[in-house]
């Protein structure tokens, strides 16, 4: 493949910049900004507006009643070009438990080839990454081609709750031809992932109470237990078998296209590696590489997230306990849609008499996906190949969820993650949170492509 000298510049520049690079990307990950505990916000953001500025970028910082400020960027190259619009976030995880912390969370180092801090895969490396892309390329008088719309917001880590209000009041001047999300990952191997969709998700409590106080447990014969009401509840939504019973829930599931499928089968994807790290031998057996995985991207799940009522301390109490709770997630699949899945769970409720159990909703997201031959997902596909000399792995959805309808569907905007620079083990929300030095740059690489060439 024929590597255009602008951007065989922009990589020399790039090559030659490295700790520059990694200098950068240290200042960003030093300053806190813990949206779960509301720590550093302001002063991320405006670090952030000031890196982006200091690229040329017009940046502003968009305030957002009840939440951190959304830092806003645009870079105009040409009346005819496409746009590219960016998404990425500047909040970043609780790092507690700080005790299993090897150095400080917000003073990164480096050690054995991965630099360690909190947020330096989620999201910073990503985003500290794309400035540094831009650089290069503005350095050595490349182009970049498409004009961008720039996203980063405050509070991702705690459900961009406020994200769905800021796009649709600002969805006039946020149109364009593609977006590139925050994430991108390469696989054990190494090999790059390009994703292209997300599940939705309807997260979900139920909630029944009894009485003012617990009760002595001799009274179990006349006492109602709130704790065998939720589970005669759980009872009816999932069987024995795995089946999900709500009438009407399997009927919008959409199943991989023959060109999915074709990605589906050449991807890497080890069934007996996913068995090892998840730790959950006896639900794998059986199932070859292909199964695994399009199950795990294509079905939909019915899920007890958490369930509390009565003593749960050490040793014996006898009670009836006053209340009750569970939590339940619901992932869905393309077609899906969360206000649907909701309105047929409160049906079922009815129809099954359990319409006095409390339901409170939690977060609803719609499932979102791309398809596989959009201009985005092509040009990301070939940057990759220029780049690294090898094709991606390219997932037409991911198991996880996200706020992606909001561009995908909202927005209308054909929306891609990849070209990043985090791998499996980098322990995103964990201690000890890292990435690889040597993914880093090479992620810068594969930008500078993408920023040249969409």
């Amino acid at each position: 493949m024929k590597i255009p000298d602008s951007i065989q510049g922009a990589w020399k520049y790039a090559e030659r910049h490295k700790q520059k690079f990694i200098s950068e990307l240290k200042e960003v990950v030093s300053q806190p900004s813990i949206s779960a505990q509301n720590v550093g916000l302001k002063e991320c953001a405006e670090l952030v507006r000031l890196k982006m500025s200091n690229l040329g970028i017009k940046t502003k910082l968009m305030p957002v009643s009840g939440a951190p400020d959304v830092v806003y960027g645009e870079l105009d190259s040409s009346n005819d070009a496409r746009t590219l619009v960016i998404y990425n976030h500047y909040d970043v995880q609780p790092a507690e438990p700080l005790s299993e912390w090897k150095s400080d969370p917000f003073k990164p180092e480096i050690r054995n080839g991965r630099i360690f801090g909190r947020g330096v895969g989620d999201d910073k490396g990503e985003l500290v990454a794309r400035f540094n892309a831009i650089e290069s390329l503005l350095n050595k008088e490349g182009a970049i081609k498409p004009n961008l719309k720039w996203i980063v917001e405050g509070e991702e880590e705690v459900g961009s709750p406020h994200l769905h209000s800021f796009i649709q009041r600002n969805k006039s001047f946020l149109k364009g031809d593609g977006c590139l999300w925050e994430e991108g990952d390469r696989s054990a191997l190494g090999t790059t992932e390009i994703e292209l969709g997300v599940k939705g998700l309807l997260y979900v409590e139920f909630r029944v109470k009894v009485g003012e106080k617990d009760q002595h447990s001799m009274y179990g014969p006349i006492a109602p237990n709130p704790a065998w009401r939720l589970v005669n509840l759980l009872k009816t939504i999932k069987d024995e078998n795995n089946r999900i019973l709500i009438r009407g829930f399997n009927d919008r599931i959409a199943k991989p296209t023959p060109q999915e499928r074709k990605f589906l089968e050449q991807n890497e994807f080890s069934t007996e590696k996913l068995r090892k790290a998840l730790q959950i031998d006896y639900l794998l057996k059986g199932k070859d590489d292909v199964e695994t995985v399009t199950k795990l991207l294509y079905s939909p799940s019915a899920n007890i997230a958490g369930f509390g009522s009565g003593y749960l301390g050490q040793g014996a109490k006898t009670i009836v306990p006053k209340d009750a709770f569970v939590k339940m997630d619901f992932r869905l699949v393309e077609r899906m849609r969360a206000d649907d899945i909701l309105a047929k769970l409160k049906r079922h409720l009815k129809i099954h008499g359990f319409d006095d159990v409390e339901l409170i909703v939690h977060s609803k997201e719609d499932p979102a996906k791309t398809p596989v031959d959009s201009y985005i997902a092509r040009t990301m596909i070939n940057c990759v190949v220029m780049a690294e000399g090898k094709s991606p792995n390219v997932w037409p959805t991911m198991a996880g969820t996200g706020p992606l309808s909001l561009f995908t569907k909202t927005l209308e905007l054909p929306t891609a993650m990849g070209l990043g620079v985090n791998y499996a083990g980098a322990g995103f929300h964990a201690p000890n949170e890292h990435i690889v030095l040597d993914y880093y740059h090479r992620g810068i690489k594969q930008l500078i492509c993408l920023f040249s060439t969409f």
